[in-house]
């Protein structure tokens, strides 16, 4: 005796449709990814189609990577050449399949070329998206056949296009993943300032202060620089980061979560901007040595959060093996800020001398 042998796809199934049906179908693929079903759906395999001959993948797609194919019928799906494609291609493979393969869903009364009149079909028009996705699990469960592409591996989002795709498919802890991903981009964006700073260099503001207005600029720019560290922390507070992330079992909010991370960074480019705005004033030599300690003040607290983000990103990077392990997820997103003691007793020292010299 022999077992007959099961037949391996890549999707349960492929969604073919037109770009003006995309609000329609874009609800029916959040819907079925949310069941577990692995889909083919263009937004979501944006990086797979990425630089590849189309018309070959999507041929493969709709003839031979799929166990179905699901066809949203309309005006504008009849018109367009690349449904056509991927039609003929489903087609292709129905003619060649015992079991029903080709699966219409009409989204108005248009007649498909080659599909046959007496081809069941779906009606959108009286069928809600969650029974129409009922109905494609029901079809699943009565066809024989397995996926055997491994969900892909999303780790923190590098580049735009990466966290595009962790969006589209919002694996476990996405949230976090998207947290560190815009973190980590958004301070890529600015290392050219940060090397500036590291290296003491500052263009000119255009910006002239008196020996008597330089105190008065000091004392702004010290308040501005606590204004920093006081909206990070506001930023990381368990109530924001609730709204943000969700409560325990609920998803979180993607558009949120990119706001805090953004004003995060964003605490951290306006440190560097006062530093440079200390270094680039015009001022006279008794208070220039001053203005340059007080910029100073800035290098710690503006290396602890450049640490924070660098060792938050290489945990969050671990997650996917950690949730394949099983283990309990418990990242911690604490930032402690502090200015180095030594460069606040230099900066006062310095600014009593200026005084004396000054006779102030």
């Amino acid at each position: 005796m022999t077992t007959p042998s099961v037949e391996e796809f890549e999707f349960d199934v492929a969604l073919s449709f037109a770009g003006e049906d995309r609000n329609y179908v874009q609800g029916i693929a959040e819907l079925l990814k949310q069941r577990g079903v692995r889909i083919f759906y263009d937004e979501y395999a944006a990086a797979h189609l990425w630089g590849r001959d189309l018309y070959t993948t999507l041929d493969e797609v709709y003839r031979k990577r799929a166990r179905f194919a699901i066809v949203f019928v309309s005006r504008h799906y009849v018109s367009k050449p690349w449904t056509q494609h991927e039609r003929m291609s489903a087609q292709a493979r129905a003619m060649t399949n015992r079991d029903p393969y080709f699966l219409p869903v009409k989204i108005d009364d248009s007649e498909l070329p080659g599909l046959l009149p007496t081809i069941g079909y779906i009606d959108a028009r009286n069928t809600s998206q969650e029974q129409l996705v009922d109905l494609i699990k029901q079809k699943l469960s009565s066809l024989p056949g397995e996926v055997t592409t491994e969900p892909a591996t999303f780790r923190v989002p590098r580049t735009a296009e990466q966290q595009r795709e962790l969006l589209a498919q919002r694996p476990p802890a996405w949230e976090y993943l998207l947290f560190g991903g815009v973190l980590w981009q958004r301070r890529e964006e600015l290392e050219e300032k940060w090397r500036d700073h590291e290296l003491g260099y500052a263009g000119r503001t255009g910006q002239h202060y008196s020996n008597e207005q330089v105190f008065t600029f000091l004392s702004n720019s010290l308040s501005d620089l606590s204004a920093g560290p006081q909206n990070i922390v506001k930023m990381l507070s368990l109530e924001v980061q609730e709204r943000a992330f969700g409560a325990p079992g609920e998803p979180g909010n993607p558009e949120l979560i990119e706001h805090i991370a953004k004003r995060i960074v964003g605490a951290y480019e306006q440190m560097i901007d006062v530093a440079a705005e200390l270094r680039g004033a015009g001022v006279s030599e008794e208070v220039s040595d001053v203005m340059e300690a007080t910029a100073r003040l800035t290098d710690r607290p503006l290396e602890q959060i450049r640490d924070f983000i660098d060792q938050l990103v290489a945990e969050l990077d671990t997650v996917p093996e950690r949730i394949a392990r099983g283990e309990e997820l418990q990242i911690s997103m604490d930032l402690i800020m502090a200015i180095d003691e030594a460069a606040l007793r230099n900066q006062a020292e310095v600014l009593e001398q200026a005084r004396r010299r000054l006779g102030l």
